[in-house]
């Protein structure tokens, strides 16, 4: 009887081992496969929302508000069909974000500041 239990002691131990150390490897692999499904589902997002803006921008009679609303439905539409989870504040964040890229780089001359501040030279004159 004894021989039994010494064998059976013989495999458990290092199926014991194995198991101590690959569920915890396991587990690290499954959440960075989870954090880098997420990732590229953001990736999608962020690679549709200019187009998505181009295209509210060219409804000249929207608000400003109903662009953006307008852009929001047609990324929760994106994100159910290709089951991404919709993370409202995130969305929000991202529109906003390129919203204000595009105003900061498609500015009027006339709307930019600019400061002058005139050089002296030693002598104390403006140049």
């Amino acid at each position: 009887m004894f021989a039994n239990i010494k064998d059976i002691l013989i495999v458990a131990g290092p199926v014991l081992g194995v198991l101590a150390s690959g569920i915890p490897l396991l587990i690290g692999f499954v959440r960075k496969t989870k954090k880098h499904i997420k990732e590229r589902n953001w990736n999608k997002v962020t690679q549709i929302s200019p187009k998505l803006i181009a295209d509210a921008e060219s409804h000249i009679n929207y608000t400003g508000e109903e662009k953006k609303a307008y852009v929001k439905s047609r990324l929760a539409v994106y994100s159910v069909s290709n089951k991404i989870p919709f993370d409202e504040a995130r969305f929000d964040a991202a529109i906003d974000g390129l919203v204000k890229l595009t105003r900061e780089v498609n500015k009027r001359e006339r709307d930019k500041t600019f400061e002058f501040t005139p050089v002296r030279q030693a002598s104390g004159r403006s140049l």
